[in-house]
């Protein structure tokens, strides 16, 4: 296959050349890449009056990780560990963090979790890149929670032509895009000109969720597989079937 790698880098890069071991031509185009958040000193000062930390990406648990290296801080033993998906999940654990992540994959299935009926009075601290999920937030303080947002990652999307990228897509027969986040596929739709629906319609969408997979349904494309998550293996996986 010659599937469009979208995510940011050093992930893309990586993800390519396990790829390319399975015979796959990938075509590598980020269109997003991070930066340190502006929230990350505050870190030391709010985790360690934490009842439950949450995070809602696999970026924020690294920029996170790195700024409590660089203090040497480690994570608080005494705080519940919450992630959004099994992705991010696995971030924390490599940060010998103990975690629990819902099914659903979503800010709704992370406030239909036990541990998040009963917060009334209870420190919540997320941690996200510059803005989403207010919804996860605005719902734990009507339960009463005193919810306090740390942005670990900011975003940058790419600014460039998108005629100019849909014809080297085009050329390099591109057959499938791999989507790892839904601001990726926003960030695709937004980039390319209206023109390029009826070639979108005919590409396999590999989708790291069901969540994932749902937006990208919803934008009328219907070859769609759904994997496991978002680590390279997986990926691999899901391809050679």
């Amino acid at each position: 296959m010659n599937p469009l790698i979208i995510r940011p880098q050093p992930a893309a890069d990586d993800l390519a050349q396990r790829l390319r071991a399975d015979g796959h031509h990938p075509v590598i185009c980020p269109l997003m890449s991070y930066s340190p958040g502006n929230d990350l000193p505050e870190l030391i000062s709010l985790l360690p009056e934490a009842n439950i930390i949450i995070a809602v990406s696999t970026a924020a648990v690294q920029y996170a990780g790195k700024q409590l290296q660089q203090q040497q801080f480690a994570w608080p033993v005494s705080a519940l560990y919450l992630a959004v998906g099994a992705t991010t999940a696995r971030e924390w654990q490599q940060q010998q963090c103990q975690v629990i992540t819902p099914d659903d994959a979503r800010s709704e299935g992370l406030l239909a979790l036990p541990q998040l009926q009963s917060v009334s009075g209870k420190k919540i601290v997320i941690l996200r890149g510059n803005g989403g999920r207010e919804l996860l937030s605005e719902t734990l303080q009507q339960r009463g929670a005193n919810v306090t947002y740390v942005e670990c990652y900011r975003r940058h999307y790419l600014q460039t032509d998108g005629h100019r990228l849909l014809q080297e897509w085009q050329a390099a027969a591109v057959d499938s895009v791999i989507i790892t986040s839904n601001d990726l596929f926003q960030q695709l739709l937004t980039l390319l000109p209206e023109t390029a629906q009826s070639w979108l319609s005919g590409l396999r969408w590999f989708a790291a969720s069901e969540r994932i997979a749902e937006k990208i349904r919803n934008s009328g494309f219907k070859q769609i597989t759904i994997m496991p998550g978002a680590q390279h293996e997986v990926v691999a996986a899901a391809l050679l079937k």
